[in-house]
């Protein structure tokens, strides 16, 4: 139930937005649905990841300043473990595949 309620509340967002843009942008949903996907999941991505370069870093630098070794984690978290990054990141590839085949003719 839980996976459920991100799901919807992760579609109800996108498309909120979506909407939004395209209606200050006084334009069709599909001509921003992915630009909107794009920026949501980068921002989806950011915000759930466990870390990298910068963690070790700060990491690295209290180390050296306090003298006391911190137990570094090995932990891998992949970036699929969020739901609403999945459902954000199957927005954008829907939204790519629909908006190719809206405007094939136009290419």
């Amino acid at each position: 139930m839980k996976k459920l309620t991100f799901i919807v509340s992760t579609l109800a967002v996108l498309l909120g937005l979506t909407w939004l843009v395209s209606n200050f942008m006084d334009s069709r949903m599909i001509d921003y649905a992915f630009i909107v996907g794009i920026i949501v999941t980068i921002i989806i991505r950011i915000f759930t990841s466990s870390g990298g370069f910068l963690s070790n870093s700060v990491r690295l630098s209290v180390q050296t300043q306090t003298g006391i070794k911190v137990k570094e984690e090995s932990q891998v978290q992949l970036p699929g473990k969020s739901i609403s990054f999945l459902v954000s990141a199957i927005f954008t590839i829907v939204s790519l595949i629909i908006t190719i085949i809206y405007y094939w003719q136009e290419f």
